[in-house]
């Protein structure tokens, strides 16, 4: 059995790449082979028999989140080699040992898996979770009383390799038809694979594989996501000094599209 590892770290992103690997190495799936298909512009990050680096300079925000599918598809062919792919955030660090039980998924799950949001997985009310709510996105969710809601973070996700494929594909297209209308999902590509997760059968893991450093939250981590302010200073500060304001008009924009999701127009 093989693994591969879908990992982006352009710009000064770079600084994770150390802790990533070497984490990864230690912790994940340890007695299988992984090979890392890595996007990047650093230039101390060079090919290896296990490391294969794909050019890729930063686009800015919201454009590195939001074409990451086009990234994982340039990676298709040469990641046939591999039985299962996944994807990581660059910022991920693991801290115990992650075993095949533990990750890997079956054709019950229709060979797909996906990590509960550390910030949303409490929340039962889908009003209360940030989906896509605008029916001109082809990231929208229906409101449906009744129906069973998660949210998912986007920083972890995978499966086998047809599975995981299948998903970066039409997630890749919906993304490019939103464009074409002018249209940026609210949380970009998480946006995306919410809809494509929504109502299907996937493996559903819980934030100790997604869990924010420093956080409370009561469960064990088993993947970190590292501060990155901590770790890499202003840079990643992106905060503008008016950022109370902006949360307070974000806020309001999301009470009207709950109010129309509700009412399903």
């Amino acid at each position: 059995m093989k693994i591969g590892i879908l990992y982006i770290c352009t710009g000064k992103y770079s600084i994770f790449w150390k802790g990533f690997f070497d984490s990864c190495e230690q912790f994940f799936l340890p007695q299988v082979e992984k090979k890392y298909y890595v996007f990047t512009d650093a230039s101390d990050i060079q090919n290896t028999n296990n490391i294969k680096t794909y050019y890729k300079q930063s686009q800015g925000f919201p454009l590195d989140t939001l074409l990451r599918f086009d990234m994982f598809i340039k990676a298709e062919e040469d990641s046939k080699e591999c039985d299962y792919v996944f994807f990581f955030n660059s910022n991920m660090e693991f801290k115990k040992v992650i075993t095949p039980d533990m990750f890997l998924t079956s054709i019950e799950e229709n060979g797909l898996l996906g990590v509960l949001h550390p910030g949303h997985y409490y929340k039962h009310n889908p009003i209360s979770l940030p989906y896509e709510k605008r029916k001109r996105s082809t990231a929208y969710i229906k409101h449906t009383k009744g129906e069973n809601y998660n949210y998912f973070m986007g920083g972890v996700n995978g499966g086998t390799h047809e599975a995981f494929y299948r998903l970066s594909h039409i997630c890749s297209e919906n993304i490019k038809k939103d464009l074409d209308r002018n249209c940026i999902a609210i949380y970009h590509d998480e946006s995306h694979l919410n809809h494509f997760f929504h109502n299907k059968k996937i493996k559903i893991l819980p934030p100790s594989f997604g869990f924010p450093e420093g956080s409370n939250i009561p469960f064990e981590p088993y993947i970190i996501i590292r501060n990155k302010i901590k770790h890499g200073g202003k840079y990643f500060d992106k905060l503008p000094q008016t950022a109370y304001i902006q949360r307070i008009k974000r806020r309001i924009k999301e009470l009207y599209r709950n109010i129309l999701w509700i009412l399903n127009f």
